[in-house]
């Protein structure tokens, strides 16, 4: 016989059950807008909310790319995935080639600086600037006057170099990991080229050009006295890469160079009897170079070289280089033949025949490479033993 306090707890379990059903799904609810905040940069829009339901941004990784480009097309790396940057926008598609973002703006010279997780592309002598991720643009401004540079340290902070009117030949604004303004520099005595944050987000080395030569600036980003500079007399260096608080990489024309604070400037490796025709900066503790024999024609060779100044590998080649790229402790290289993948001692990973149409490879931190061309891009990468 069933008793009436019976009934009415058989009648209370539903709704029990019914209360846990609903805190689950509020929970769910809760975790999914505290994805969707954390992937987009605090945003809370439908379209993030699209992207977490749909999958996109996970880890299945494709083996080739698909994307429309406009005219004068720069890329990135971001993720593992692929920013492709025109004159008409940009799209952004992650490891899986899921797009996960586009937007579209008016530049004339596309170019783009990334750190791996985000990237800047700019409107070189133009003022158009935007930051952006995997999930969305964070940042968008237009500067007061024209851009030269823009770069990115592993932090997220941003130098950013624009020319100045009167009195300057240039100015360095430093953005913080948010992107607001922490520090800016003018130059008077040269023309403002490029500059590189160190790591600890502390110091800054600004790359000018005087009438004496090339001239390297460091500077702490709680003073804008100087705290030292090179000036290389007759000399013209092409990209520089902060190695540590005194310590530059200065990328010459004729040869590669330690330059410190104190002034001295220390040449690592001397290619002067050579000519310089393609470089990479972003191997880990190692430099690639293309040099050919002669101004013209292809014959030449491709070298590695460690910070030290040590040779760690050569190649002879006879065919032209297309484009080069280094990440990691690995290399590629895209020849008019053959795509090939390379250690850091230049000893051959792989080699695909089959480039038509390629115009660049890129490097990624997984040892794979991106073959790109105008519309596509394909995934290369080493055999597994």
């Amino acid at each position: 016989m069933t008793t009436v306090y019976e009934l009415k707890k058989k009648k209370k379990r539903p709704h029990r059950l019914l209360k846990a059903a609903v805190s689950v799904l509020i929970l769910a609810v809760i975790s999914v807008i505290a994805a969707i905040l954390i992937t987009n940069n605090g945003k809370l829009n439908v379209e993030g909310l699209m992207r977490l339901l749909s999958g996109a941004g996970k880890k299945d990784e494709a083996a080739e790319f698909f994307f429309n480009t406009g005219f004068k097309s720069v890329f990135a790396e971001i993720d593992g995935g692929l920013a492709v940057c025109s004159g008409s926008g940009v799209q952004v598609y992650d490891i899986g080639a899921n797009r996960m973002f586009a937007e579209a703006f008016d530049m004339t010279n596309p170019a783009v600086c990334s750190n791996g997780k985000m990237a800047a592309v700019y409107d070189l002598g133009g003022k158009l600037l935007k930051v952006f991720d995997l999930y969305g643009v964070t940042k968008s401004m237009t500067t007061e006057q024209k851009i030269i540079s823009a770069s990115l340290n592993q932090s997220g902070w941003m130098a950013l170099c624009t020319q100045e009117t009167g009195a300057y030949k240039g100015r360095v604004t430093v953005y913080n990991g948010n992107l607001d303004i922490s520090f800016y520099w003018n130059s008077a005595r040269g023309h403002i080229l490029s500059a590189a944050l160190a790591s600890d987000n502390k110091s800054l080395a600004v790359l000018t050009l005087t009438d004496e030569g090339s001239r390297i600036v460091f500077l702490s980003l709680d003073s804008t006295d100087e705290k030292g500079s090179c000036t290389i007399p007759g000399e013209l260096v092409l990209e520089i890469k902060y190695l540590s608080d005194d310590r530059i990489l200065a990328l010459c024309r004729d040869a590669l160079r330690i330059v410190k604070t104190d002034g001295s400037a220390e040449i690592i490796s001397d290619y002067s009897k050579k000519h310089l025709t393609g470089y990479s900066l972003d191997g880990d503790g190692f430099i690639l170079l293309a040099l050919n024999d002669y101004m013209v024609g292809d014959q030449g060779f491709v070298m590695t070289v460690d910070l030290k100044g040590k040779t760690l590998g050569s190649v002879e080649t006879d065919k032209k280089i297309l484009s080069m790229s280094a990440r990691g402790d690995s290399l590629a290289i895209l020849y008019s033949d053959r795509h090939v993948i390379y250690d850091r001692h230049l000893l051959e990973y792989v080699r695909f025949d089959d480039t038509a149409g390629a115009e660049k490879t890129m490097m990624r931190p997984d040892g794979k490479a991106l073959l790109i061309t105008s519309h596509s891009a394909t995934v290369c990468s080493i055999p597994a033993d």
